[in-house]
């Protein structure tokens, strides 16, 4: 008797995860035919960062306030009224690691070893920054290569060494903003 039943719940099993299997291979094929946009035949799904971009600014406390901006030749700065050239793609690498990229220019936003900012055409791991949420709900930006280094704007809005400045130093603090 103890057979039997042992018998019917090993059927039973089976059954449940042929059911199981049934419908994740529904879902597989439900979630492939989402995939296909007949417009898009073809077509490669678009980059994570070449993709939909969503244009965003950084804009820095310190002085009069400024928003971060990468220059055609490579400069990192500070404006106070919006540009084209202030518009940023923040994208996360993984969990609290971000890269920085001017959407106009192209150029990815890197930390050198002697805490300069600059723009460069090839993503690197000088380009990643750990994001950090401060007590003051604004952001800070330090170099996951070269921890200690800081993104920062001068009171005049030039990038700022980033060894000489500190993550409590408002020069230092960024707040995401929605594009216009």
């Amino acid at each position: 008797m103890l057979g039997q039943h042992l018998g019917t719940l090993g059927r039973k099993r089976k059954r449940g995860n042929d059911a199981n299997e049934d419908q994740g291979n529904q879902l597989r094929v439900l979630w492939r035919l989402s995939m296909k946009d007949p417009k898009q035949k073809g077509v490669p799904p678009p980059h994570p960062i070449r993709g939909l971009v969503k244009q965003q600014l950084l804009y820095c406390r310190v002085g009069i306030g400024y928003h971060l901006q990468v220059l055609s030749n490579g400069t990192i700065g500070g404006v106070h009224e919006p540009t084209e050239h202030s518009l940023l793609k923040v994208f996360a690498m993984k969990r609290g690691v971000v890269g920085i990229r001017g959407i106009k220019t192209g150029l990815y936003i890197c930390m050198s070893q002697e805490g300069i900012a600059h723009g460069a055409v090839q993503f690197s791991s000088e380009c990643l920054f750990k994001e950090s949420l401060e007590e003051n709900h604004y952001t800070t930006f330090s170099s996951l290569s070269h921890p200690g280094i800081y993104l920062a704007l001068s009171h005049k809005g030039e990038a700022k060494r980033g060894t000489s400045v500190g993550r409590l130093q408002p020069c230092t603090h960024f707040l995401p903003r929605r594009a216009p």
